[in-house]
């Protein structure tokens, strides 16, 4: 009889063992899909994916400060802008459906990087995103992820790509 017991507290043990590793290794893949978010619409994946292993030459309407954005299809990028000067600096980016299922992008500065005491999200619907882009390479021509400075400031009066290359003298 207490061969019984003992077999039977032993396979209650081994289930609780199961179970406690089990939710050891799923919590933290629950996390990670609670942490990235919604699964982005159909549309708003193509727009990103038309976005991603670019470099972007992006000009708002409201602040006009021209800027480059090099954004991996991995959330990680670079952007160079005539703001920070010389300065290259890594972003991570984030997709979502948005408010109007249109989709939003989000850019996140680390304050560090940027010389601002706090970390910089900035985030804005597609529609805006698409109309302030100027220019666009597939790629990386100008080697802005395996840099932290380049040898000239960008500067505010940028039309195109163009003006960069005669800017880096790759005319």
């Amino acid at each position: 009889m207490s061969f019984m017991v003992e077999n039977g507290t032993e396979k209650t043990l081994t289930l609780r063992r199961f179970c406690a590793v089990t939710v050891v290794a799923v919590f933290p893949l629950l996390s990670a899909t609670s942490a990235l978010g919604e699964e982005l619409n159909k549309q708003v994946a193509q727009r990103i994916e038309q976005m991603t292993g670019k470099t972007l030459l992006f000009r708002n309407d409201s602040d006009r400060i021209p800027q480059l954005e090099y954004l991996r299809p991995d959330g990680t990028g670079v952007v160079w802008s005539a703001a920070l000067g010389d300065k290259v600096v890594p972003v991570v980016w984030t997709a979502s459906n948005g408010d109007d299922g249109e989709g939003a992008l989000c850019l996140l500065f680390k304050g560090a990087d940027i010389g601002t005491a706090q970390d910089l999200r900035m985030c804005d619907g597609f529609d805006v995103v698409e109309a302030g882009i100027r220019d666009a390479r597939d790629g990386d021509p100008y080697g802005l992820a395996g840099v932290k400075r380049m040898t000239v400031e960008l500067p505010q009066e940028i039309g195109g790509l163009a003006d960069i290359d005669r800017l880096l003298g790759r005319e």
